[in-house]
């Protein structure tokens, strides 16, 4: 059984480098959002944890010094909550709210990119496989007689470009739902903490 090379799979089909184009830009994007989820802006559990154990001691100043050392979106919003001089509830929800839209925009950025290239990837594969379809009975007419041989060629694109398609679609779809569920989590910790330290904050005497 003859195996396709990469460099026959991209010749075979006028889509197979759009798609190796999308599948590029699918990696690089999830490489990305990986580095910033867990790395750059990762949820700094064991920090916080901390901060709550000073909170429920008393000790404010204990607090605010972990969170100027955190860095980050998170730890800048900390670090303003615990600086606010009336830290009433109200005062604090409100003053979290830009902070929260910051860490959804960084959350979120460029998202939509795999759920675009889930939608379109089988679409640009059918059009692989018509184009496949066409080219086999362009070669059947030419030839005048049937046969497998005869249309071999335009079948093979038709099934190489679907197979793409869905391949890619399949990883991008995955992607997809995988970083918008990390970020509705990473959101809601988020909030569950900021309503702690509310709680916390507001037992401490002024």
């Amino acid at each position: 059984m003859q195996t396709l090379t990469f460099s026959e799979m991209m010749r075979i089909s006028l889509v197979m480098p759009v798609l190796l184009l999308l599948s590029i830009l699918v990696v690089a994007q999830a490489l990305e959002r990986f580095w910033l989820l867990w790395i750059s802006e990762r949820l700094p559990r064991g920090e916080w944890r901390k901060i709550r154990a000073r909170l429920e001691r008393g000790d404010r100043a204990g607090a605010l010094d972990i969170s100027r050392r955190m860095g980050g979106v998170i730890g800048e919003a900390l670090t303003r909550l615990l600086t606010l001089p009336d830290p009433s509830a109200e005062r604090l929800v409100e003053g979290f709210q830009l902070y929260r839209h910051r860490l959804q925009m960084d959350f979120s950025r460029r998202l939509g990119l795999f759920g675009t290239v889930s939608f379109i990837a089988p679409l640009i594969g059918l059009l692989g496989t018509v184009l496949g379809i066409i080219r086999a009975f362009h070669d059947l007419a030419a030839q005048g007689a049937g046969g497998p041989t005869v249309v071999a060629a335009g079948i093979s694109e038709a099934l190489v470009a679907t197979a793409a398609g869905i391949g890619v679609a399949v990883v991008s779809s995955i992607l997809y739902n995988y970083f918008t569920l990390t970020v509705r989590h990473r959101l809601n910790t988020v909030d569950l903490w900021i309503f702690e330290m509310v709680q916390l904050l507001e037992r401490m005497p002024p």
